[in-house]
């Protein structure tokens, strides 16, 4: 009969001068040498491993406050890695999604305290892995990945892979300089050879594996591509490449003893499987979009989201108990989660770092939220542009429409006229929802802007991700007004002070005359009285909103017709100064 052992290593860090080298926590199965091993099969013999470490100078964490987090700790023992925040205003503005910060990382030795800066100004940090001889380390967050040499005290490859947006990644369990990554759109994106400081990217490689997480020892998580199914499967594989035993669908994230947890395509959708062994019953925790997700102390989840209010950029930090239940949903400011070594507590991205424990499942201090006494116009302005491209997009990519956002977020004016509230309600009427995707999570980040007394001129980008494809990355230029203490969209892409503005009107003048004289579209409005309305410069090869009027090559005219009807006259750029009216109808108003 099997004899079965189990040997559990837990870790302790001495700060002095001993040195132990550090671990994980692990069980270990042992089998009598007297039986050869079986194959692994549907039933996987393996409790997996606890991947934190512990330890019992407790001060080594109580000396990092919330501008100075600790990462990890080397497997010798003999230095720690923390990351601190830096302050600067040469970061991208973020109106909507994941903010921007600053960090450097710092190598300190345990026992003489020494200290060396080793990367600088690279995203927040929330995931780092030790290569199997503890020579190398990696450092990801942000879609940025940073890896340090520990033999030579350098950072290496930092210029190929600043050029990618890493979304995850594992080292391989055989070779020390081997390093799998992960992308947005690509579940297995390019192979990094270090000690060659080659990139291989997907295609040129004949791997159609990738290891992304430690099971045990022997054994290791990773992602195959199914080529014929256009599916993402997680397994099980030994350190020759062999798969054990097919999961599930989806991209591997964590892992704790014989549980891990995956998130579906292009990461909506997190799925907890209590028990490898049991494949078969998968946990649906939510369907939104994963910001990040880690196991924590004894087995629980952390996960984030965004919160439900369009008019803030906050996240929800959802905890959840090893049976798969939310014990706890709190409001926090950042998406990404850096989980504290011991995993016992951790700390949230966002303007201010908070702390969260994760044995109680409550923030450490009462600093949930930044007070702000004085809201700025600026940040004001912020608020609309949120409600108010949430509410354009939900109608763009749902079919879904609220009259009451469309009253709180828009507004038509004259003077000049511009009349972004009709707009919305001529995209509310005309779209198709049949053919409209179920989700979407949308990034938008200031460009330029310049507030006047009550108004505003302000340029976006907004990049939106749906579970079926990569979504649409796309420049907006808006004009906004106040109203009653209130900031409103009233124009997209209207660009009223600007000088081809005045040249189309000009031209609209002449374009008019002769429509009412019958010389133009068949005589349609011949004699009819009729007053310019609202113009807006679109591109026509995209038959998108234009972004500046510099690259315009079409206008979009409505026409208020013997003040009832409303037409819209399409003109197309010819050459630099001239304009050729092509069409006039009333169908179609929100389209080109």
């Amino acid at each position: 009969m099997k004899r079965i052992v189990f040997v559990l290593f837990f870790i302790f860090i001495l700060v002095g001068c001993t040195q132990q080298e550090i671990k994980e926590g692990q069980v270990y199965v042992m089998k009598d040498n007297n039986h050869p091993e079986e194959q692994l099969g549907d039933m996987v013999n393996i409790e997996g491993r606890i991947p934190f470490q512990k330890y019992v100078n407790e001060s080594l964490i109580d000396q990092y406050d919330s501008g100075r987090i600790l990462l990890t700790i080397s497997p010798n023992g003999k230095e720690i890695y923390f990351m601190e925040r830096v302050e600067t205003d040469n970061l991208l503005q973020v109106i909507k999604g994941e903010t921007r910060e600053e960090v450097i990382i710092v190598k300190e030795d345990i026992n003489s305290k020494e200290q060396q800066v080793i990367v600088e100004n690279i995203p927040f940090i929330s995931k780092i892995v030790w290569n199997s001889e503890g020579s190398m380390v990696a450092f990801g967050g942000g879609g940025r990945l940073t890896i340090y040499d520990v033999k030579n005290n350098s950072v290496v490859v930092e210029e190929k892979l600043a050029q990618d947006k890493i979304t995850n990644f594992f080292w391989s369990p055989t070779d020390e300089n081997k390093l799998y990554s992960e992308q947005l759109d690509l579940a297995n994106a390019s192979i990094y050879y270090l000690d060659s400081q080659k990139k291989v990217e997907a295609y040129e490689t004949r791997e159609e594996t990738y290891y992304k997480g430690k099971l045990d020892s022997n054994y290791y998580y990773g992602t195959k591509w199914d080529l014929a199914n256009d599916d993402t499967k997680t397994v099980i594989l030994d350190k020759q490449g062999k798969i054990i035993k097919i999961l599930t669908s989806g991209r591997f994230r964590d892992a704790y003893q014989k549980s891990l947890v995956v998130v579906g395509e292009r990461g909506f959708g997190l799925y907890y499987m209590p028990d490898i062994n049991a494949s078969d019953r998968i946990i649906t925790l939510t369907k939104e979009y994963i910001y990040d997700v880690k196991f924590i102390d004894d087995g629980k989840i952390a996960y984030t989201t965004k919160a439900e209010d369009i008019e803030t950029n906050l996240f929800y930090l959802h905890i959840v108990s090893n049976t798969g239940s939310e014990l706890k949903k709190l409001k926090v400011h950042g998406g990404s989660i850096a989980v504290l070594p011991d995993g016992k507590s951790g700390f949230i991205s966002g303007p201010k770092w908070q702390r969260v424990d994760f044995v109680e499942n409550k923030f450490v201090e009462d600093l949930d939220f930044i007070e702000e006494e004085e809201i700025g116009e600026l940040q004001q302005i912020y608020t609309t542009i949120r409600g108010a491209m949430t509410t354009f997009y939900n109608l763009e990519l749902k079919g879904e429409g609220s009259r009451i956002n469309l009253q709180k977020y828009f507004k038509n004016t004259s003077l000049p006229e511009q009349w972004a509230y009709f707009d919305m309600e001529k995209i509310l009427q005309e779209r198709d929802a049949k053919s409209q995707i179920s989700d979407f999570v949308m990034e938008i980040h200031l460009k330029s802007y310049d507030i006047g007394t009550n108004n505003a001129s302000v340029t976006i980008g907004v990049n939106t991700r749906n579970p079926y494809g990569r979504g649409v990355v796309m420049d907006y230029a808006m004009e906004l007004i106040k109203y009653q203490g209130n900031w409103y969209v009233t124009g997209f892409s209207t660009f009223p002070y600007s000088p081809e503005r005045e040249e189309v009107e000009e031209i609209l003048q002449e374009v008019v005359e002769k429509i009412q004289m019958g010389k133009l579209f068949s005589g349609e409005l011949a004699n009819k009285a009729i007053t310019i309305g609202q113009i807006q410069f679109w591109l026509s090869g995209m038959a998108h909103l234009a972004p500046n009027v510099e690259s315009a090559n079409s206008v979009k005219v409505f026409l208020q017709v013997e003040g009832e009807d409303i037409y819209k006259l399409v003109l197309e750029k010819i050459n630099h100064n001239s304009w050729k009216p092509i069409k006039l109808t009333q169908e179609n108003l929100s389209s080109l």
